[in-house]
């Protein structure tokens, strides 16, 4: 009987040290704009994510190892060293913001000159996990007048009187 305890305790402690490592993960939340689409992307340490694009539907994509690692670690530097934040002039119309949200700290926007060299890799880390996500600068197309106040051209040009 003590023999089987024994048994089963060792095989409980090995399945707990076997047992997958917890994955970390973090958020990149792009604002948009009027003309570009905003998106989240979910990473984790593993390298798997998710994506979506103007609160659509999330898709999974999948990172390298050495850029997931190189992320979370850029992550840690910037958040103990973030910089001094400086004013950062964007247009109102088209300007966008990119944060990291990571252990409940949110980043500096990324899209404005690094504050830190840790800020720099880490903007540089989200470039590339945009593109691995296969996020572009998405455009969404020109809003037209209503036709109340669209005044088209006629085909001639009208003579004035003189």
């Amino acid at each position: 009987m003590r023999n089987r305890l024994i048994f089963t305790v060792a095989i409980l402690g090995l399945s707990v040290l076997g047992a997958a490592a917890p994955r970390d993960g973090a958020v990149i939340h792009n604002s948009g704009s009027t003309n570009t689409a905003g998106y989240t992307i979910t990473v984790r340490s593993d390298g798997t994510g998710t994506k979506s694009i103007q609160r659509g539907p999330a898709s999974p994509f999948t990172l390298a190892q050495d850029v997931s690692e190189r992320f979370f670690a850029d992550l840690k530097a910037a958040r103990e060293n973030p910089g001094v934040p400086t004013h950062c002039m964007k247009s109102a119309s088209f300007g966008t913001t990119t944060v990291v949200q990571w252990h409940g700290w949110t980043s500096p926007d990324l899209q404005c000159p690094p504050f830190s060299a840790s800020v720099g890799a880490l903007a540089n880390d989200v470039r590339a996990i945009q593109s691995a996500a296969g996020i572009t600068t998405l455009m969404r197309g020109r809003i037209g007048l209503p036709p109340s106040l669209r005044k088209i051209p006629p085909a001639t040009p009208e003579v004035q009187p003189t």
